[in-house]
């Protein structure tokens, strides 16, 4: 089963957090980019299970708890979450020009066009060079 990468919807900053202050480090994401499993996952007592990942420009572990986080608050998503979205945008652009609900139409278009570029970001950043 191949995985799928994770796309970053939104730029953030995840922090590393270290034993000491001087080792923790901030890695930032840039909204387009993708996020991908690079090994397995592996448990660390007492913390919890950690999976190693790789973006564009470096390798590194994120909690899965972190990882559930940004996902549930919308910093990244998945492949499929994105085609389900832009079904259900489309369906909601039909409706509102069946009705003629200009107001709806333009917002929902919008959030169209950003599925859209998401999608087409995508599928020119499928694998990362790091």
């Amino acid at each position: 089963m191949q995985q799928q990468s994770l796309i970053v919807t939104q730029a953030f900053n995840h922090v590393q957090n270290a034993a000491f202050p001087e080792l923790r480090q901030s890695i930032p994401f840039h909204k387009f980019e993708t996020i991908s499993l690079n090994g397995s996952p592996h448990y660390i007592d007492p913390v919890g299970w950690y999976i190693p990942l790789v973006n564009s420009t470096t390798t590194f572990h994120m909690s899965s708890d972190k990882l559930e986080e940004y996902y549930r608050e919308g910093y990244v998503t998945t492949y499929d979450d994105l085609i389900l979205k832009r079904n259900y945008l489309q369906y909601k652009v039909n409706q509102s020009l069946d009705v003629h609900d200009k107001d709806h139409f333009s917002l929902y278009a919008s959030q169209l066009n950003e599925i859209e570029m998401l999608l087409s970001s995508y599928g020119e950043n499928k694998n990362p060079v790091a």
